[in-house]
């Protein structure tokens, strides 16, 4: 009797092990939806999570200006690539990029940034003076500690040639992605990456 029951309870612990594991996933699933639609299509929340105000970020050479909240810390330590540890494990990331490219116009840019990622899966906008913005998400690594970045690219034509796109990548430890002061941080870098200014 005891034989059989030995064979009976492995099989049932390892399907409540594949049942909770599958739960998991479809949790994890429905969360990064959840916040693709919510960073792709809703609206940023007001004001921002940090005191101490906002400071200016410069580019060496002038090639982009931005602002952030004075208490992360961080800066360009390369001329193209800059980093600020946010607290609690967030982390921005910017990279600063001009590419050539075919085509003269902002519409070649548009349709180039719209050919990078599939369309369910970003929002694309033309913003004032001339910049275009490419929002998505991306889920990085695996258990037990995978991670949420929220991406924005912006992008201007340099020529007809030529277009310089800067990246800000918001990276968040995957069990913060929900959680209300990331979503302000997020409406603070949805709102100054819009106002930030890429320059010839």
């Amino acid at each position: 009797m005891v034989r059989l029951l030995l064979p009976l309870l492995l099989l049932v612990a390892g399907a409540l092990v594949v049942a909770l594991v599958r739960d998991r996933r479809e949790r994890e699933a429905r969360l990064l939806s959840e916040l693709r639609g919510s960073f792709l299509h809703g609206a940023p929340l007001g004001g921002f999570a940090s005191t101490g105000g906002l400071t200016e970020i410069q580019a060496p050479g002038g090639r982009l200006r931005f602002r952030l909240p004075a208490a992360w810390i961080g800066g360009f330590h390369e001329p193209t690539t800059a980093s600020f540890d946010c607290g609690s494990g967030r982390r921005l990331r910017v990279d600063l990029l001009t590419v050539e490219r075919r085509g003269a116009g902002g519409q070649a840019l548009l349709e180039s940034l719209a050919a990078t990622r599939p369309e369910p899966e970003r929002s694309l906008e033309t913003l004032e003076r001339g910049h275009l913005l490419l929002k998505y998400l991306e889920a990085r690594g695996q258990n037990p500690s995978p991670q949420v970045v929220f991406c924005w690219q912006l992008a201007r034509s340099l020529s007809s040639e030529q277009a310089r796109v800067a990246t800000f990548s918001f990276i968040v430890p995957g069990e913060q992605a929900g959680e209300v002061f990331v979503r302000a941080d997020l409406g603070l870098l949805d709102r100054e990456v819009r106002n930030a200014t890429i320059c010839d």
